[in-house]
């Protein structure tokens, strides 16, 4: 053995870098090996079970279940794969996906618990605007191209209305609705147009009133009043809104206390692209 190999040999402090070097080569080595390790355990196996399930409503047989675990183990590889060469970094589908999916665990809190009557009642009497039943219109149109021959048809119909389903002008729309609401009336005819009829009113042809289409002779058949909600018969609506807005009310405390754990740096325009 040369000189310089004996001396090196013997210098504590090669030999405290060599081994050093070489723990954390067999550091990396086995978490390198841990990595490709993807370890299939009963909580796993309930829940490909329980989303079979879900699906079929039926539990797999065995051919089926190895089918669902070889699926798994595919995708885990596949996904372990994607991150390796940092294809999840910059994709757009990915990343929304991934926040959609915290937003979830986030507000899942609020499912945990079932309202209890008390609670939903509540929630109905502070809300009960959005359970009534508004006002609706039965009503029928004649359609004409301009307001004066709308008059003129107006006066016809008031006269004998008997043939009015063959009066006017061809429309592509229905001629006649029943119990329609302003909203609804507004998404058909504009609100202008809904307006305007909600303001007519009963029995005679009224007009001209114009639409985003033209003008229109208007009758109201019938107008039907609002009705105020009952809490019974909606007890499973007001359950489900419950849950909704308790989920929302979870989700917007969590991002406020999530969102003081980051702070956000703006960066100058001559470093933005550094």
């Amino acid at each position: 053995m040369p000189d310089w190999l004996r001396r090196l040999a013997q210098d504590r402090l090669v030999w405290f870098v060599v081994l050093g070097l070489a723990l954390f080569g067999a550091d990396r080595l086995l978490q390198a090996r841990s990595q490709n390790i993807i370890k299939i355990d009963l909580p796993l196996v309930e829940k490909l079970v329980a989303q079979w399930e879900g699906q079929t409503e039926r539990r797999p047989n065995a051919r089926e279940l190895d089918a669902l675990i070889e699926g798994y183990i595919r995708e885990e590889i596949l996904v372990r794969e994607a991150a390796r060469l940092g294809l999840d970094g910059d994709d757009i589908i990915i990343r929304r996906r991934l926040a959609q999916k915290v937003e979830f665990l986030l507000a899942d809190a609020a499912d945990e618990a079932l309202p209890d009557e008390a609670a939903l009642r509540r929630f109905f009497d502070e809300n009960q605007s959005q359970y009534e039943t508004p006002e609706t219109l039965s009503w029928r149109h004649v359609f004409a191209d301009s307001a004066a021959e709308a008059r003129a048809l107006k006066a016809t119909l008031n006269g004998n209305e008997s043939d009015w389903q063959n009066i006017g002008q061809p429309f592509m729309l229905n001629r006649q609705y029943a119990r329609q609401s302003e909203l609804e009336l507004s998404r058909l005819m504009g609100t202008q147009f809904a307006a305007a009829l909600f303001a007519e009113k009963t029995g005679a042809w009224q007009g001209p009133v114009q639409s985003a289409f033209g003008w229109h002779i208007v009758k109201i058949d019938k107008r039907h009043g609002a009705t105020q909600a009952q809490f019974a018969p909606l007890i499973e609506r007001v359950a489900r809104d419950y849950q909704k807005a308790e989920r929302q009310a979870a989700l917007a405390e969590a991002w406020r206390d999530l969102r003081l754990r980051y702070a956000v740096e703006l960066l100058p325009v001559e470093d933005a692209g550094e």
